[in-house]
């Protein structure tokens, strides 16, 4: 042994000690992320100081919870849902692309929402759950484009209870969330792969789950973030790797298509159809607005569901950013330009996509793009940061920053002048907090920065959600929360097929938001399925033309009154029953004082009052419904059923003789088959879109219906290869990239 290879063996440490250092380093890489994680955790707490049901508001309590709450039910005991009959309009889950069917950490979600017993508890737990992968998804993306740890975590605590993702997506739009949230982990792991330091499995993954939430932004953020690295990496005329990001990018997209191509190939019976391009001016933000990303209490002048201007922080980011702007080393920013151009371009495009007109086909309401128009921003600072505060020139910096502070005050005022006593506090708490940070800086306590923003973010979010408890501009609903209080007070009241007649501005301006007010006799949106009711009122994204043009039914299940003269209308062409028939209803709720010439005293023949309150008049049918354990409804004179059953949700057999025309209390769903002895028969829609077969002569027949979603025969292929491409590669990468490690 020569002396160099003594002196070398006796330098390098022994091998437990060295694994022992391996293993201190990976528990420090950690402790960032877990205080990033404990800190959100904790402000996203705030909001429920004031409003218990932040969480549970407008979309996220009518429609996403119940949602999860009824799939989670079916999970746990052995089903996976693609169509609800029962849910009528809302029961397409396949086609509600943001019912996120394929994403398996949503499936996991819904089991765990099924098993808590309130509702505004579960939309906390989940909604808190997201915004720590958002928190998180901001901090490494940050890490990877170079900002220091503490830097990255003061970013990466911003944004998740900035303005509009806490307000909105948070509080009620959560399937924006969800999908913004897996992005951010899709653009660091996807640019830490394209420089070779990380395996093409963990963007792979990010990407499936970002595409498979069926958000249509988070989909587009997948196509764009695999544009701006694709470009990263062509700047630097890294061409071998651009083409794995290509063909990566394939393989994510192929898993997404499932998700998406029941929308849109059953489009043709919804409302929801591809639009051109126009502009309302509805959620359309203005440049001046999102330049007031640093004032928490300016409310943008942006029109909105009533009232037409925000009620909100929509357009506020951070407070620190734009105060501390002065003191920031811009050369920072520029340094590396090359292989940070993915940051600039991602910024440009969505803020002219945020700005862009109120309808650009399947995308609407731009305002929805404000929190991708700061991610890049918050990377961008966080890597000025790391750099440090700049003291040089002092009192022309801090004129600087007491302008701006002053500037975003006076445009918070001048919006809405009466909120002056929200205002004035915003304004302290910015000064000072500005003034800290400064002060931390220049005498050597930069130590102390982190904790300082850190503070100043918790205290701004306090006054915010103090004086803004709530987005004003998006329904809140208060529906009650306790699923076994729900069950207890409505299922065995409403029992088989309801149907109810009412509508969301009568019941709640004659009787009030509360348990003890309208919800004492009525709900909305998908509530009464969690309260154990088969209700017909649902909500829904998408719609059933037909269905709503007939009962006049909104997205969240209310109806006009001109629905209740319809049910009692005779449908000649289906043997003169009438649509209550035809629709199996054995309940109808009536809101008291809503139906012109409603006489509880002369209900509908075969038909009688049986509960009378002074918010609603209940009927039921007298009689029972025919074929009790299926479906149908009808059955031409030349039909002679002598069985009909239901199979789950998605399966019904009828046995027959005779020819003629058959009615089935379901929509037309496009997706649902029919044969006859094996021979495919046509399904049509009837009345309301119900399904309508016409069969043929049989003297013993069997019809057998049954529902896969459309789509799907192109989708879950598509997903499967999808799937076999990126494990593929992943394997072949890790292959040699070990091969490359061994012969170095």
């Amino acid at each position: 042994m020569t002396a160099t290879e003594t002196r070398g063996d006796a330098a390098a440490p022994p091998p437990a000690q060295a694994h022992r250092h391996q293993q201190a380093e990976r528990l420090s890489s950690l402790r960032t992320p877990l205080v990033v994680s404990v800190v959100v955790g904790l402000l996203a707490l705030f909001p429920l100081i004031k409003n218990p049901i932040f969480y549970f508001w407008d979309d996220s309590a009518a429609a996403f919870l119940p949602y999860w709450h009824e799939i989670g039910k079916q999970l746990l005991s052995g089903d996976w849902p693609v169509l609800r009959p029962d849910m009528w309009m809302g029961g397409n889950l396949a086609g509600e692309a943001q019912i996120s069917l394929w994403n398996p950490v949503s499936l996991l979600n819904y089991a765990l929402v099924a098993t808590l017993p309130d509702l505004a508890l579960a939309a906390t737990v989940v909604k808190v759950e997201f915004l720590i992968v958002l928190a998180l998804g901001v901090y490494f993306l940050a890490r990877e484009y170079g900002a220091k740890e503490f830097a990255a975590a003061i970013v990466a605590i911003s944004l998740p209870v900035s303005g509009y993702t806490l307000y909105v997506d948070a509080s009620a739009w959560v399937a924006g969330l969800i999908g913004f949230a897996y992005l951010t982990h899709f653009w660091w792991s996807l640019r830490r792969f394209s420089r070779g330091l990380l395996n093409p499995i963990v963007p792979f993954a990010f990407g499936a789950l970002a595409m498979t939430t069926g958000n249509p932004y988070g989909a587009l953020g997948v196509i764009i973030v695999l544009l701006v690295i694709g470009v990263e990496r062509l700047l630097i005329k890294d061409i071998k790797r651009f083409w794995q990001i290509v063909m990566l990018g394939g393989s994510v997209g192929m898993t997404g298509l499932v998700a998406f191509l029941p929308l849109l190939t059953g489009a043709a019976v919804t409302w929801r159809k591809p639009a051109g391009i126009s502009n309302s001016g509805f959620m359309v933000p203005g440049i001046g607005d999102l330049a007031t990303m640093s004032s928490p209490t300016y409310q943008p002048r942006v029109e909105m569901f009533d009232p037409t201007f925000t009620t909100f922080p929509m357009t506020y980011l951070a407070w620190f950013i734009l105060p501390l702007a002065p003191w920031l080393s811009w050369r920072a920013m520029r340094a590396g330009l090359r292989t940070r151009f993915g940051l600039f371009l991602f910024g440009t495009i969505y803020l002219l996509m945020a700005i862009a007109p109120s309808d650009l086909w399947l995308f609407r309401w731009p305002a929805r793009l404000t929190q991708y128009v700061f991610l890049p921003v918050l990377v961008l600072v966080a890597i000025a940061l790391s750099v440090g505060l700049r003291t040089s020139q002092w009192r022309r910096r801090a004129l600087g920053s007491a302008a701006i502070i002053f500037v975003g005050t006076y445009q918070a005022w001048a919006n809405t002048p009466q909120n002056i006593e929200w205002h004035a506090p915003a304004f302290v708490l910015v000064s000072a907090g500005t003034a800290a940070a400064v002060w931390v800086v220049m005498k050597n306590r930069a130590k102390l920065l982190p904790p300082v923003l850190v503070a100043g973010t918790a205290l701004v979010l306090l006054l915010q959600v103090l004086v803004m408890p709530q987005n004003g501009n998006f329904t809140p609903w208060y529906f009650p929360t306790n699923v076994a209080e729900l069950k207890e007070r409505f299922a065995d009241r409403y029992t088989g097929n309801t149907l109810q007649i009412a509508e969301i501005g009568p019941a709640i301006g004659r009787h009030g938001y509360s348990p003890d007010g309208a919800w004492r006799d009525l709900l909305f949106g998908n509530m009464y399925h969690v309260a154990g009711v088969k209700a017909q009122n649902s909500y829904t994204g998408i719609g059933f033309t037909s269905f709503a043009d007939e009962l006049d039914m909104e997205y969240h299940g209310g109806t006009q009154p001109e629905a209740y003269q319809r049910l009692w209308q005779k449908e000649q062409a289906n043997g003169g029953k009438t649509l209550a028939d035809l629709m199996r209803l054995e309940t109808v709720v009536v809101l008291n004082d809503y139906v012109p010439d409603f006489n509880p005293a002369k209900p509908p023949a075969g038909w009688s009052v049986q509960q009378t309150t002074h918010i609603v008049n209940v009927l039921h049918r007298n009689g029972k419904i025919e074929w009790p354990d299926g479906r149908l409804s009808y059955a031409a004179p030349g039909v002679r059923v002598s069985e009909d059953r239901s199979t789950g949700f998605t399966g019904e057999t009828v046995k027959y003789s005779g020819g003629g025309k058959v009615t089935f209390a379901m929509l037309a769903w496009p997706g649902w088959k029919a044969t006859v002895d094996g021979k495919p028969v046509e399904v049509k829609q009837g009345p309301a879109g119900l399904v309508q077969l016409e069969l043929p002569q049989a003297a013993n027949g069997t019809v057998v219906l049954s529902y896969f979603p459309p789509g799907w025969g192109l989708g879950i292929p598509l997903l499967g290869v999808g799937l076999l491409l990126g494990a593929g590669f992943s394997v072949l990468y890790a292959v040699r990239k070990r091969r490359d490690r061994a012969s170095a």
